[in-house]
């Protein structure tokens, strides 16, 4: 995996700035503009596994892209769906003290019961949650390679193809991660440095606090990048480049 070449991808293309600050307007429209991104990204992975690495893909079919992003989330909350019955117990156990009534044992012992309920959920969502999330390489890949949902559903090839390339999910997660966490780090400390200075302090770090928006683009990008070169080694083809 070249993590290098996905870092400077967006920045090979001559009008990447353009194209970066396209997508973080679009991001501030809700709902639709994160699907039209999400569906960006989707053609960003897709021109990869079809071979073309370059250029960005045009901001021209908004259309297809919202409706790639809307399928898209739609199979992430299908695969959400088992994260979703581990959790919600969690809100109904915490109600088992106020059953004791006024008997201080009794609601000693379901407090007691409620929180190790509640542990045992929790480590069981988290664990899913990490599955989750290098489930979501596959995901992507699948998609860009089909278009279709139902190609998303297919478990046992799900699964396997996780499984067949575990070690570049894993980096592809982990570098996703770091470079967030190091730009977030960055620009909150920044953020947090100009608001003790007045007004103009202020005003610079409000400005600052809206580059996360094409930072946002860029990392979704990124990672579609990290995600192309997965399906492209694996074989796989999307349906066409855009």
């Amino acid at each position: 995996m070249d993590i290098g070449k996905a870092l400077g991808y967006v920045f090979e293309d001559e009008e990447w700035l353009t194209k970066l600050l396209l997508g973080a307007v679009l991001f501030l429209i809700p709902i639709f503009g994160w699907f039209v991104v999400m569906g960006y990204a989707i053609a960003v992975t897709r021109n990869l596994m079809a071979g073309e690495s370059h250029p960005l893909p045009a901001w021209q079919d908004i259309g297809r892209f919202f409706m790639d992003g809307l399928m898209f989330w739609v199979v992430m909350m299908i695969y959400s769906i088992p994260l979703f019955i581990v959790l919600c117990p969690m809100a109904v156990v915490w109600i088992l003290p106020a059953l004791g009534g006024e008997e201080e044992d009794l609601v000693a012992i379901l407090a007691g019961v409620s929180g190790l309920v509640s542990l045992g959920l929790g480590c069981l969502g988290g664990l899913y949650g990490i599955l989750m999330s290098l489930l979501t390489p596959v995901l992507q890949v699948r998609y860009a390679e089909t278009g279709e949902i139902g190609a998303c559903l297919r478990f046992g090839e799900i699964f396997q193809f996780l499984f067949s390339d575990i070690g570049n999910i894993v980096i592809s997660q982990v570098v996703v991660w770091l470079a967030s966490i190091v730009v977030g780090l960055v620009v909150s400390t920044a953020a947090t440095i100009l608001a003790v200075i007045p007004i103009c302090g202020w005003i610079l770090g409000g400005a600052l606090g809206l580059l996360m928006l094409p930072f946002s683009v860029w990392l979704m990008v990124f990672s579609a990048h990290l995600y192309g070169q997965i399906g492209h080694r694996a074989g796989i083809h999307a349906l066409e480049a855009q």
